[in-house]
């Protein structure tokens, strides 16, 4: 079967039992420990060039606390992200309760290039049946309190409902103004303007943790895209509990599921995944470990970067050797993300980032072979590397939006030079989806013809989001300046709003995945 015909059977809600594509072979970093070190690179969203600058972060601010079946004393524990240059020192945060400072212990688990916390993890001993919130002071020295316990310790729950005894709900500002989801816009600042396009598809209790158990026992194709990652960005982007909830209970399920030898992610919780990369994701394992500070999950997103590199050859030669926008995309971000938490691998997973972007730009420009468009051009390679029977080169404009994220990601946290190639092939990326990848309707296609008069149209109106979210990012790199990127922007999201559904599980994870980033590229 197909890439086409897979997608279409789960759209049609047909069962399919395994679907396993033939893939590609192809500094030392002091780590989050007590002391207060931690891993550096990784995504930066505080330094864009001021395309889309992350709110400020507030000086004081209240988490809540909501116990899950536990009462009086308990160890509470949770992390604080922040964005890059705000914040160096975990001593510096005091903790409060009905006016009284609390003792806490604390460190940082991860930090950016220039030396600041990613994010600082804190556990404070309170009697949660007196105690329903915690002040936080940013930039005052707080109190040190007893050695840090094992996360392990604070949770509660078995099997595929393993959760905190104690809930801690940060609020949506400090999320935004991190940067640790992206960059993003509160879902309540969207509501009756043109962007609020996300608010309807992105339903994050219709497609929680309970109906992705009941979907999961007919098909493993619920668990693409990283649901727990899209979860995450939920609760950044909604400020609720639910999303929340999920994201937590789903990272717990992939890691649980997850077999490590010699560093290395052998094995997945996804049934008969072992040699699926689309179905590896350290992204998720990462922004659990920095909103928790739970070591295995740093581990996990390391064992998911050493197993990818097994995997895939993110070289295209212009041939039919299976290669997707997915997979160069998932690829990519398994090493961002790694890099971005990782205590003593960062030289070898940048390097793995570094030679999977020269690949990337070099394929832009060189395939397929006569195409002489210089200013618009995507990832383009055969059908059949595809996986597809169409006979023609060309990509996909939905699966570029995978690819477009992990480029983003880079960029930000290299700078430079560097970044600004990245930033060239974004716009070329945009400006051929928006020129070309869309029919006559405006809806973009299933497959996008390169060097071409082909196209495949795309019968469901599920993919509105990533193309909008390609050419939005396309408009910001490109100075916010090019009418007819931001005009098709805008029709795309327009599109979304009007005529967008996610029709099943895996629909709702990748439409909720990253292109509820876009109204930021475009505020």
């Amino acid at each position: 079967m197909n890439q086409r015909a897979f997608n279409r059977a789960a759209v049609a809600g047909g069962t399919i039992a395994s679907i396993v594509f033939a893939l590609g072979c192809g500094t030392s970093n002091p780590g989050g420990q007590d002391d207060g070190s931690g891993g550096n690179g990784g995504p930066d969203y505080s330094s864009d060039g001021g395309q889309n600058p992350s709110p400020e972060m507030p000086s004081q601010f209240t988490v809540t606390l909501v116990p899950d079946g536990v009462t009086g004393a308990q160890r509470v524990n949770f992390a604080v992200p922040f964005a890059r240059g705000e914040m160096t020192d975990a001593k510096m945060i005091k903790v409060s309760a009905g006016g009284e400072e609390l003792p806490a212990a604390r460190r940082v688990l991860a930090k950016y290039a220039d030396g600041s916390a990613r994010s600082i993890q804190l556990q404070v001993d309170v009697d949660v049946s007196a105690t329903t919130s915690l002040s936080l002071d940013i930039g005052v020295e707080g109190a040190t309190g007893s050695d840090m316990a094992d996360v392990a310790s604070t949770l509660a729950g078995t099997g595929t409902n393993v959760h905190p005894k104690v809930w801690v709900q940060l609020p949506q500002s400090v999320l935004l103004a991190s940067g640790l989801l992206g960059p993003m816009v509160a879902q309540q600042e969207l509501a009756g303007t043109p962007l609020d396009a996300w608010s309807t598809v992105c339903d994050y209790e219709r497609w929680d943790t309970d109906n992705f158990l009941i979907k999961w026992q007919a098909s493993r194709d619920v668990w693409l895209y990283d649901r727990v990652t899209a979860m995450y960005r939920g609760y950044a982007f909604t400020g609720e509990m639910s999303p929340l909830r999920s994201a937590y209970r789903e990272a717990d399920i992939y890691r649980a599921g997850m077999t490590i030898s010699n560093g290395v992610a052998t094995n997945i919780a996804v049934p008969t995944a072992q040699t699926d990369l689309k179905y590896y994701y350290s992204q998720g394992m990462a922004l659990h470990y920095l909103l928790t500070g739970d070591d295995r999950y740093r581990e996990a997103a390391e064992a998911v970067s050493a197993r990818i590199a097994t995997m895939f050859n993110p070289v295209y030669d212009g041939g039919d050797r299976f290669w997707t926008e997915r997979h160069a995309g998932f690829t990519l971000l398994a090493h961002e993300w790694a890099l971005a938490v990782t205590d003593d691998k960062a030289d070898t997973i940048a390097a793995r980032s570094e030679a999977a972007v020269t690949a990337y730009l070099d394929g832009q420009m060189r395939y397929p072979v006569g195409y002489s468009d210089q200013n618009a051009r995507c990832f383009a390679h055969s059908a059949t590397a595809h996986g597809e029977v169409f006979g023609y080169n060309g990509c996909s404009p939905w699966m570029s939006a995978i690819l477009a994220d992990g480029l983003d990601e880079y960029a930000r946290r290299v700078g430079g030079m560097r970044a600004e190639q990245v930033g060239q092939a974004l716009v070329r990326l945009g400006r051929i989806i928006a020129r070309d990848g869309r029919d006559s309707t405006g809806r973009p296609y299933y497959w996008m013809g390169v060097g071409t008069t082909q196209d495949e149209i795309d019968d469901y109106d599920e993919h509105w989001g990533e193309s909008a979210y390609v050419v939005a990012m396309a408009w910001a790199y490109g100075g916010r300046t090019d009418a007819a990127l931001r005009t098709a922007a805008d029709e795309l999201v327009e599109g979304l709003k009007t005529d967008g559904v996610a029709g099943q599980t895996r629909s709702f994870n990748w439409q909720c995945r990253s292109a509820v980033m876009t109204p930021a590229f475009l505020k």
